[in-house]
């Protein structure tokens, strides 16, 4: 992971010729819990690029496209080499991992990796301004969540190598990918998390969270939420 700048400046160093490009740059409090009491509580991370468009569009430029696929990879890599994560999962646009996190230890690790990813995030973004490409609007999307029981009908109609068959907790709301695509909107930062992720970490880390996050009410999912735009000068 030290050679992400080096990896954007491969990309950026090959021979397309950026001068005829013209780049389509667009103008651009509630209680939480106190404790849980789950035997098995499981956290998802979702990062979403949302604008899209702007990478594979008509209007689009392929080191664009490279440096997006070049992010996403390495936002896959991270969390593969994670021990504690048991699937991933990724696509043109998004990625995501399933975790299991029997204690605030391991939940806080994923946070970390949140903030390397956002990290990792804006060199690229960067590389993209220094360029006069659009940058990604990111959002990641952070939540823990108790294992469900899996219901007869979805026992019943399930497909063979579905994520039901996995013996692991699934967020059958989706409520990271939601979290994710709210992000970057309504003053909402690029990370956001549920409340269960916060109550579920040691004082410490909530004085943490307290401090570089900000609270916020969702009244649609009706449930509390920290984000913020956390990077680290470590990448």
């Amino acid at each position: 992971m030290n050679d992400i700048r080096a990896k954007i400046a491969e990309i950026l160093n090959k021979e397309e010729d950026l001068g005829e490009f013209s780049a389509n740059a667009k103008e651009d409090l509630i209680e939480t819990y106190d404790e849980y009491d789950y035997e098995e509580l499981y956290t998802d991370i979702y990062v979403m690029v949302k604008n899209i468009e702007d990478f594979y569009g008509d209007h689009s430029h392929p080191k664009a496209a490279a440096l997006l696929e070049s992010f996403l990879l390495e936002t896959m890599v991270l969390l593969k080499e994670d021990p504690e994560v048991i699937v991933v999962e990724s696509g043109d646009f998004f990625c995501r991992s399933t975790s299991y996190t029997p204690d605030s230890e391991a939940v806080m690790h994923l946070f970390e990796n949140v903030v390397w990813i956002n990290s990792m995030a804006e060199l690229y973004n960067q590389a993209l301004i220094d360029v006069e490409l659009t940058p990604m609007d990111l959002g990641i999307g952070v939540v823990t969540f108790p294992r469900e029981a899996i219901s007869p009908e979805l026992e019943e109609n399930r497909q063979p190598g579905s994520d039901i068959e996995f013996d692991y907790g699934i967020d059958f709301q989706n409520t990271a990918m939601k979290l994710a695509i709210i992000a970057n909107t309504e003053g909402r930062e690029s990370i956001i998390v549920n409340d269960m992720a916060y109550d579920f970490l040691l004082e410490v880390d909530k004085a943490f969270f307290e401090a570089n996050l900000d609270k916020d009410y969702l009244k649609d999912e009706e449930m509390t939420v920290f984000h913020g735009n956390i990077v680290t000068d470590d990448i």
